[in-house]
């Protein structure tokens, strides 16, 4: 993380969860932050944590990254203040627990304005802010294990869709940066299932959901090391996609026979 040192960085959804927790490894790294978000107490507690003189400094700046021109005018600020992003972390998004047969339409068009429309439009500002600043900096979108496979959960599947269109848009990224011969790296982390206020909301419908304490579950700071550690790499070395998921569990989920069977299939 040293080249990053004095550098800046953009996450966005960073109030609370993964996103402050990757604030906090940033800064940690000596890189400067700033930090989006629309809820402006989280975002100046998170600030006023992080004092240390070894520290990066946090700006936090109140942001709803669905609005474009809102999106603009922060990184017209960075630009102007800061000298351009090296690192953008498209952390925010949502979860609406909304079924296809009978969802709601806006509840449909938060979670791809969000998940999709409002990364991409970061993605694209990051571009041109890089681009004009001549820095070879570092997209990394949080996307999730729902990108890479079908969520048995009811209502959930317009969330995965989102997702999906999360891991196309990377590579789709990737392949626009090459046409052009940008040297901008742009990575996936996808993380399994995190302790967050998102997913409190999908475990009042998910009773498989267990806890931190028996390893079934991701904490926000898991998630923020492997996000250090794609950015770790060396230019020449590319993290494209990182899957995390929490000991115990696989990235597909799968029926759970009775012991019975499995008994019976181990002694066969």
């Amino acid at each position: 993380m040293e080249r990053w040192r004095g550098k800046v960085a953009i996450v966005t959804g960073a109030s609370a969860g993964i996103g402050a927790a990757i604030v906090v490894k940033l800064a940690e790294s000596g890189v400067h932050v700033v930090a989006l978000a629309r809820r402006e107490n989280l975002l100046k507690e998170l600030a006023e944590s992080l004092t240390d003189k070894d520290y990066g400094t946090i700006y936090p700046k109140v942001c709803d990254v669905t609005n474009e021109q809102a999106v603009i005018d922060v990184f017209s600020w960075v630009d102007s203040t800061l000298g351009g992003p090296s690192i953008l972390i498209n952390n925010a998004g949502v979860s609406k627990l909304s079924s296809l047969l009978n969802g709601k339409l806006e509840d449909w068009q938060e979670t791809f304005n969000l998940n999709v429309l409002a990364l991409s439009v970061c993605s694209r500002e990051a571009y041109k802010s890089m681009t004009k600043h001549k820095i070879n900096g570092h997209i990394v979108q949080i996307n999730s294990i729902s990108g890479h496979m079908l969520t048995p959960n009811f209502a959930f599947k317009m969330y995965n869709a989102s997702k999906h269109a999360v891991t196309v848009l990377c590579d789709g990224l990737r392949h626009e940066l090459q046409l052009t011969g940008s040297k901008i790296k742009v990575s996936s982390v996808s993380p399994g299932p995190t302790a967050t206020d998102m997913l409190e909301n999908i475990t009042k419908y998910a009773t498989h959901v267990t806890t931190t304490a028996d390893f079934k579950i991701l904490n926000p700071e898991d998630v923020a090391k492997a996000v250090i550690t794609s950015l770790a790499t060396p230019p020449n070395v590319l993290i494209a996609e990182m899957t995390i998921i929490p000991t115990g569990i696989t990235i597909q989920m799968h029926s759970q026979p009775s012991s019975q069977v499995v008994e019976n299939s181990l002694n066969s």
